[in-house]
């Protein structure tokens, strides 16, 4: 059982639509690359999606994938949208740009580190988890502690969110411990309910408005 409505905060986290990066399967980072038209047609059916849902206040990241995904999954809706840097994507430093399949063994090796762990470790020139979890931390308890806020973030952002309620590590049958991942496909909704006695994850990457006309 959750607090009432009036007591907690309904957090919506949803990730940007496909971009020409994520087409051409391109490290992406926190450089910016626009919305393929693949992703400005999923953008379009959120839209439909969130026709009959209001927001009390509306986020996105300032790079363009994330916040041109919010400006046409809201339009109509006569919102303003706050560009928020904290909840840009990790900096993948050095590897922004490049195809996966390009990079040497090594390269490989120390790229994966930002999604295996550990967490204190930094592709070159870049951030790590930890780095990328505190400024999500950081902008998660700026929020109001009420109403029903929408986030238009990015993949390794969100997960890092998520992380901070489900634990960075859990322990597996064989007493071993392994990180917490998540799959977060574009214009994919999470929703947290936050109070200040528990947290509900109460959906994650949900992308029904993709799967069949709304």
């Amino acid at each position: 059982m959750y607090d009432s409505p009036e007591n907690h905060l309904e957090l919506w986290l949803i990730r940007h639509g496909q971009s020409t990066w994520n087409a051409e399967r391109r490290i992406q980072g926190i450089s910016d690359s626009p919305l393929s038209d693949l992703g400005k047609e999923q953008a379009k059916r959120l839209n439909k999606r969130l026709k009959n849902v209001h927001f009390d206040k509306v986020y996105a990241s300032d790079l363009e994938r994330a916040f041109n995904t919010a400006e046409i999954a809201l339009e109509g809706k006569n919102l303003e949208i706050v560009p928020e840097k904290r909840i840009r994507e990790i900096n993948l430093g050095d590897f922004e740009g490049r195809i996966i399949s390009e990079l040497s063994d090594e390269e490989q090796a120390e790229c994966r580190v930002w999604f295996l762990g550990p967490f204190d470790q930094k592709v070159s020139g870049g951030e790590s988890r930890n780095d990328l979890s505190a400024r999500g931390k950081d902008w998660l308890e700026s929020l109001p502690k009420q109403g029903r806020i929408a986030a238009f973030a990015h993949g390794g952002l969100i997960a890092a969110l998520l992380q901070l309620f489900t634990g960075s590590l859990t322990e597996s049958s064989k007493g071993s411990m392994y990180a917490w991942h998540f799959r977060l496909n574009n214009t994919s909704i999470c929703k947290l309910l936050i109070s200040d006695t528990n947290t509900i994850l109460s959906t994650v990457n949900d992308t029904a408005h993709l799967q069949s006309e709304i």
